[in-house]
């Protein structure tokens, strides 16, 4: 079997699969799709995933079946299960972690992609910032983050005593933290997490990284543009 991971670096739900394809260390064939260039949004790539969202992952067996999967906590899923790897998904609490990844991404992660898109694309592309959004994440920030901060109070990880995926979904939203300028930081036992992840788990850090690389490089060069 072999599995090809289509990706961009410095997008932080590509992040969630590479830590856990590196965690793993799960042999796969890498493609890089750029975002900020638009090939997600190329026929080719469209092809593959008719949504034009990253991660994906296609898969083939020895007899030529291929399967299409994106959605960055099905892919994590996936790759647990099929490696049969207990440790990210442990079935002992399974269930919990499941339930922290659902709550990740209806409620956790929404406010980074609108800090993101206005503190940093907006000025790219020469556009003023729209407060009422940004009016509307700080909303949703200070309802679930004051939350998970509470969950997290004497806790290094989100579930038991060590990292599991939902440590990865939920610390993913922190990635762009250094450029959009979201608030984490008045959360102390979210910050605290999020620094002992960083220091404890080295495909974290390293997709970290890699991320912070690929987003420098590229701004800078549309910045100079």
């Amino acid at each position: 079997m072999t599995i090809t991971f289509y990706t961009d670096s410095g997008s932080g739900s590509c992040r969630r699969v590479s830590t856990v394809i590196q965690h793993l260390n799960i042999q796969v064939e890498t493609i890089f799709i750029d975002i900020l260039a638009g090939e997600n949004r190329q026929p080719s790539f469209l092809s593959i995933n008719p949504t034009g969202m990253l991660p994906v992952i296609v898969i083939e067996d020895n007899t030529q079946n291929k399967t299409v999967l994106s959605e960055a906590a099905a892919i994590m899923i996936y790759l647990c299960e099929h490696y049969d790897n207990k440790e990210l998904l442990p079935e002992s609490c399974r269930m919990e972690v499941l339930q922290w990844m659902f709550w990740a991404a209806e409620h956790f992660r929404q406010p980074a992609p609108i800090y993101f898109e206005e503190k940093v694309i907006a000025p790219i592309m020469g556009a003023a910032e729209n407060t009422s959004r940004l009016e509307q994440a700080n909303q949703l920030l200070e309802r679930h983050a004051s939350i998970l901060n509470a969950h997290l109070k004497d806790k290094r990880y989100v579930v038991g005593d060590q990292v599991t995926l939902a440590d990865f979904d939920l610390a993913a939203a922190l990635s762009q933290m250094p450029r959009s300028g979201i608030p984490f930081d008045q959360y102390e036992h979210i910050m605290a997490w999020a620094d002992h992840l960083e220091k404890t788990v080295p495909a974290w850090h390293q997709s970290g990284e890699l991320l912070h690389q690929r987003m420098d490089t590229a701004l800078g060069q549309k910045q100079a543009n």
